[in-house]
Parts: structure tokens; C-alpha cells; sequence
């Protein structure tokens, strides 16, 4: 969960709760993600397709109110497919890539440097 103060206050509005039985009411009850794939899972998250806080701007046609309140930016899903959702956009953050670089540097190096100090 975010600790950013002002998505919280977004999250504790009385028009976030509208938002979530709109999509409640869409989804049937029933996880969106798990509907497309063919299975009937009980949905019991709201989702955020697109991240409130990866917006630029608090107030906007494209600001942290304006996602966070966007019910086709929201989709109802299971606590599977909530954590998988979260993992990917975890994988696809600046610093996993910068993580994943260091790896991918790391791995070069052990490779192409030799090791071997007998003949020192």
C-alpha cells in the first residue's frame, strides 16, 4: 500500500467507494483477470491499471484524481491476480531495471575476467 498522503486521502473519499461498486457491479463479483482466461474467481480488490502515483500531475485530465477516480483505469481482481499485477509493475520499475543492469554487469564480468591467480 502506497504511503504517499495524498493517494490515501483519494483512496479514503466517499467517491472512491462509488468507483469501486461501478466496477464491483461491471465485473459481476468476479475477477476481470481471471473472467478473460476462462475462469470464474471470486474478485476482491480494486486495481489500478494505470498507477495514481506514476501521475505527473495531483489534479489534471491525466493527475492522480483523474486515475484514481476513472473506472475504466480500475479493474475488480482476486488476490492472485492483484500480487501478479503488482509484481509486474514492480518488474518494470526504473529501479528493477537499474537492478537488473547491475546483475546483467555482474554476470559479464564474472565471465570475461579471469580469476585465476597461480600465476601471480
Amino acid at each position: 500500500m502506497s504511503r504517499d498522503p495524498r493517494y490515501q486521502k483519494l483512496l479514503n473519499a466517499r467517491r472512491w467507494w462509488e468507483v469501486k461498486a461501478i466496477v464491483w457491479q461491471r465485473a459481476g463479483g468476479d475477477c476481470e483477470q481471471c473472467k478473460q482466461e476462462g475462469r470464474v474467481v471470486p474478485g476482491v480488490d480494486c486495481h489500478h491499471i494505470r498507477p495514481v502515483e506514476a501521475a505527473r500531475t495531483y489534479d489534471g485530465p491525466d493527475g492522480m484524481v483523474a486515475r484514481c477516480y476513472d473506472p475504466e483505469n480500475v479493474r475488480l481482481l482476486c488476490v492472485a491476480c492483484h500480487k501478479e499485477a503488482h509484481r509486474q509493475l514492480r518488474s518494470q520499475s526504473k529501479q528493477a531495471h537499474l537492478d537488473a543492469e547491475a546483475n546483467r554487469t555482474d554476470d559479464w564480468l564474472s565471465r570475461h575476467i579471469r580469476h585465476d591467480t597461480t600465476d601471480i
